[in-house]
């Protein structure tokens, strides 16, 4: 079959090829799926972002000779062993077996990581949902979100904020979304209640508070977040750079007597089927939907990482999966 095969660490065009491998075959509770569409996470461009976090990625999670690619969405070629609930020709979305092979023709997957695609959305759109969608609602989740709840999201336009914002907006939250100056209006698409432009204004300096704070890699000190935050609220931190992800270290001892809780969702995949559903079922009620930057093809692999390192692209940056 056809793949986009990484060579190893290097620049961009250097470690990526196009070729042949061999087509995998499902094991027990392992489907086959004939790859329609995907796109590029963090799993994808840390890769390439930094020489060193690439090697300490491949040491992690080899990757040479493979093909890249966590999410997709495509149409099941063929199920293994007791795999219950799906079937050949059913269209579906979900993860890769291991984080890895969805840049190619056809993905192995396990049977607990796929969903039926949300008739709602385009194989293009379904296949840039898993990844950010399950990690946001991961966080919505852990923030416990009730109707009515004043929620500050911080990072609301990139590949997992603007899924946290629909996804508060689902809850009920009443959704103060901070981004910059160029994504003021999609995060109002999106449903944001208020919008902060952080390059006119601080949120430190706005005189609001919140019952929940979400933030996606963390900007502040976690010591301006608790000063944001109401009695009984709560603050969960999506990913995050060293720095505020050590600070959160220090959650607990802050929350001490301050009827305030800290949480992080560094890596909250979780990939079940139950949140797949779950999204899968927002989708069609019409209250989450990926936020497409750029559509690429296959051979167009170098020029999308690119793009996504060098330009901070608003919401996903997908592949149709055309070879």
């Amino acid at each position: 079959m056809r793949a986009v095969v990484y060579t190893g660490v290097g620049k961009t065009e250097e470690s990526l090829r196009m070729g042949e491998i061999a087509k995998p075959s499902p094991g027990a509770h392992q489907v086959l799926v004939r790859v329609k569409a995907s796109a590029i996470t963090n799993m994808e461009y840390m890769r390439f972002g930094s020489i060193g976090l690439g090697r300490v990625l491949n040491l992690a999670m080899p990757a040479a000779g493979k093909p890249l690619g966590v999410e997709f969405a495509g149409i099941v070629e063929e199920i293994g062993d007791g795999v219950k609930g799906l079937k050949k020709g059913d269209a579906v979305f979900g993860l890769a077996k291991g984080f890895i092979g969805a840049w190619a023709e056809y993905v192995l997957a396990n049977e607990k990581e796929v969903a039926p695609k949300p008739d709602s959305l385009s194989f293009e759109q379904a296949g840039a949902l898993p990844t950010g969608g399950i990690t946001a609602l991961g966080a919505v989740c852990a923030a416990k979100i009730r109707p009515g709840q004043e929620v500050l999201i911080q990072g609301a336009s990139g590949g997992v904020g603007h899924f946290v914002v629909q996804l508060a907006k689902a809850y009920g939250g009443i959704v103060t979304a901070v981004c910059s100056t160029r994504n003021v209006e999609m995060a109002q698409g999106l449903g944001a209640d208020h919008v902060i432009d952080y390059k006119k204004e601080d949120i430190a300096g706005t005189g609001k508070t919140y019952d929940r704070i979400i933030a996606v890699n963390g900007y502040h000190p976690l010591s301006v977040y608790k000063k944001l935050l109401n009695q009984g609220g709560r603050y969960v931190l999506i990913g995050g750079t060293p720095k505020a992800l050590s600070g959160m270290a220090a959650g607990p001892v802050r929350a001490i007597g301050s009827g305030k809780k800290f949480g992080s969702a560094a890596f909250p995949f979780q990939p079940k089927r139950q949140r797949l559903e779950e999204l899968g079922r927002l989708a069609d009620e019409g209250k989450v939907k990926p936020y497409i930057d750029h559509i690429y093809t296959p051979d167009e692999t170098a020029k999308a990482i690119e793009y996504v390192l060098a330009e901070h692209p608003q919401g996903k940056v997908a592949f149709r999966m055309e070879f």
